[in-house]
């Protein structure tokens, strides 16, 4: 058993028996002359309830999460290459999918004797539109190791050092191909470096491009709906103000 596996079954249990499960677990591996995954695994933090509804649905609806995530993949590719008319179109998709992790979270909770109320429900679709904005979010609520609901700022990465019980596993592995030779000198070395901060400094602008990109189209969205409701309102005022002028005139 690693910390993974230990994860997993931990977080796979009811929160009424996850302490004593960690508890089982941790035994298991000082009994097994392993102290240190002992030690981590005593570590490892319970799920508030909704992410712990949030990993239920990771176990018994991956669907509900796989469809979220090929849409976000989706909409971030258009938003990277600025396609408008696709973002746009995708739009009530998006819609679609948050409502679907919504109703499926509540359908768990439902069944289990949970109250599900509007916070929850807001906690549940904040996730869904982090895992849509952010891939490494999608692959944390595929995890099935939640613990807590995530939240996208509107820009950036969201933040989940805090979020998921066992980090580490979200982050691919670098090819062996990819790692600096020893034999490097030092000017090469320091071009090695310059090169991967410049990467490094390349993708994040790249994030905050499409994010920049995604709050420009919601922005645009939300205008385009207030005028048409300033236009309609407009029209009801005018009209109740005729009306007003004839019963006045009796």
């Amino acid at each position: 058993m690693d910390l993974s596996e230990a994860a997993e079954t931990l977080y796979a249990a009811p929160p009424a028996d996850f302490v004593t499960t960690r508890t089982r677990l941790a035994t298991a591996a000082k009994k097994a002359a392993d102290p240190r995954l002992a030690e981590d695994i005593r570590a490892l933090r319970k799920p508030t309830t909704v992410a712990w509804l949030l990993n239920l649905v990771a176990r018994t609806e991956p669907a509900v999460i796989a469809d979220l995530r090929d849409l976000g993949e989706r909409m971030r590719t258009a938003q990277a290459k600025g396609d408008g008319t696709a973002l746009a179109e995708a739009r009530p998709e998006r819609h679609e999918r948050i409502e679907a992790l919504v109703a499926t979270v509540r359908g768990l909770a439902e069944e289990r004797g949970r109250r599900f109320g509007p916070a929850a429900r807001d906690q549940v679709a904040d996730t869904a539109v982090a895992a849509l904005a952010d891939e490494a979010s999608g692959r944390a609520l595929a995890s099935g190791q939640l613990l807590r609901a995530l939240r996208y700022a509107g820009f950036g990465e969201v933040e989940l050092d805090d979020a998921v019980a066992t980090p580490l596993r979200l982050v691919p592995p670098v090819p062996a191909g990819e790692e600096p030779e020893e034999e490097l000198d030092e000017a090469a070395a320091r071009r090695a470096a310059e090169l991967e901060e410049a990467r490094d400094r390349l993708r994040e602008t790249e994030r905050e491009l499409s994010a920049a990109r995604l709050a420009r189209s919601e922005a645009e969205q939300a205008l385009a709906d207030a005028t048409a409701r300033v236009e309609e309102l407009e029209g009801e005022v005018a009209r109740a103000g005729e009306r007003v002028e004839v019963l006045a005139r009796g």
